[in-house]
């Protein structure tokens, strides 16, 4: 009987054992598991998702409308500017002033730093800054006349005669058209001699009659004077009225 007793716990204990054991192992393999979905969790939480580039929203974009030109638009009289004009094939960059009589009916620049403006009540004048004001000889005179194109030109001919040989051609000014070009350069009296002063006439039509603007200049001075009063002029646009 005490053998039976005996043998019974140690039955018992074995079974114990193996109970231990497997709940031990158990354990083991579930703090295994949870170590490795811990650490799973541990890793996606230290690395971001990636997050999608926000698109951004593409809307036209506004394109200014270009200004026109001051040349285009119509200059302020008075407004002073910078053109660039060949003189002796060279460049040069010239300073202009804008100038808008309303009275005599017409605008223009002129280079105020080589010319001084003398305005009178029926005329302009733009007179060389190295001229004595009150009897220049280096300058650019515009008027405004009720006779038509053709009269005028043919007066104007008609005083020059006495002192030159007059040319006469039509000649295309940028902002006013079609004119009639008088160019007074041989003295008529000795053809064989060429004058020392010129005299370059611009007859352009208009409505109510016609302007004449008149170069006048030292031949020797062609290449100086004559460029930029030949520039001024291409600026000359009459006033509608």
């Amino acid at each position: 009987m005490r053998k039976q007793f005996k043998k019974l716990i140690t039955v018992l204990s074995v079974v114990l054992a193996v109970a231990l054991l497997l709940t031990v192992f158990s354990a083991c393999g579930k703090k295994a598991e949870s170590d490795q979905a811990g650490s799973a969790s541990t890793t996606e939480s230290a690395t971001p998702a990636p997050t999608a580039t926000p698109t951004p929203s593409v809307s036209p974009t506004a394109t200014a409308e270009p200004s026109a030109s001051p040349a285009a638009a119509g200059r302020k009289d008075g407004e002073r500017f910078e053109s660039v004009i060949t003189i002796e094939g060279m460049e040069e960059t010239v300073h202009y002033e804008h100038i808008r009589n309303e009275s005599i009916g017409f605008e223009m620049d002129y280079d105020y730093e080589n010319f001084q403006r003398r305005s009178e009540a029926d005329r302009e004048c733009f007179i060389s800054v190295w001229d004595d004001a009150a009897n220049p000889e280096n300058y650019l005179e515009v008027k405004h006349l009720s006779q038509d194109a053709e009269t005028a030109a043919a007066s104007i001919v008609e005083e020059l005669s006495d002192r030159y040989d007059v040319g006469r051609s039509t000649f295309t000014l940028e902002r006013a058209g079609d004119c009639i070009r008088l160019d007074a350069s041989v003295d008529a009296n000795n053809p064989s001699q060429m004058m020392e002063q010129l005299q370059m006439i611009y007859v352009i039509p208009a409505s109510d009659g016609c302007y004449v603007a008149t170069e006048h200049y030292y031949i020797v001075e062609s290449e100086g004077f004559g460029r930029r009063f030949s520039a001024m002029m291409q600026t000359f646009s009459p006033i509608a009225k």
